[in-house]
């Protein structure tokens, strides 16, 4: 019996398909649940303007999923985290300590060169790590502080933020639409 799909069946087809079934499944199972309709003229007419709409709604869909990217991509979120003694709090340190021991023998003098290092380059490094962590629970709340209202099921965050510095977080608006946003973690003063 031929039918035509009005909802998704996995190993069968997608909404809008017209497929070939056995007579009992589709009198059994398929029309009384309305998950499919019988293949005749009437409903294959009915069918091409379903998905004429279908096409246009996909075609807003994706529009407004392309604004909202526009829009994130401009988003910088700037999360505040307890961390541990061992991150870089900025350049302010490494200054102290330089001042405090001009006179140190040549050992010490090594052990400046890596907080030079870390002086010279931005001032979060990933290096620190965070008493808790950075969510995708978390990065939807602060997106809602920016007025942009996203679901925390469409962050992408394979692990959850453990370290100090700039993480890129990419968010899927659509099947189609990635966008990234840039979220900050910071030390707690």
């Amino acid at each position: 019996m031929k039918v035509i799909l009005m909802q998704k069946i996995e190993r069968l087809g997608e909404p809008g398909e017209q497929v070939d079934v056995a007579d009992g499944y589709a009198r059994n199972f398929l029309l009384p649940k309305e998950l499919a309709v019988p293949a005749s003229p009437g409903h294959l007419k009915a069918l091409a303007q379903l998905k004429a709409q279908g096409r246009n709604r996909e075609e807003r869909a994706v529009q407004e999923a392309t604004k909202l990217a526009e829009r994130l991509a401009s988003v910088a979120i700037s999360l505040t985290r307890r961390a541990s003694s061992e991150t870089p709090a900025g350049a302010a340190p490494a200054p102290a300590v330089a001042a405090e021991s001009p006179a140190v023998p040549a050992p010490a003098v090594e052990a400046q060169a890596p907080e030079s290092a870390e002086a010279a380059a931005p001032a979060f490094q990933p290096a620190g790590r965070l008493f808790g962590s950075v969510t995708s629970q978390d990065v939807c709340e602060a997106l809602e502080a920016h007025g942009i209202a996203v679901d925390k099921k469409k962050i992408l965050l394979p692990e959850p933020i453990k370290t100090l510095g700039v993480h890129r977080v990419p968010v899927r608006l659509h099947a189609d639409v990635v966008a990234e946003v840039s979220v900050t973690v910071i030390p707690q003063a």
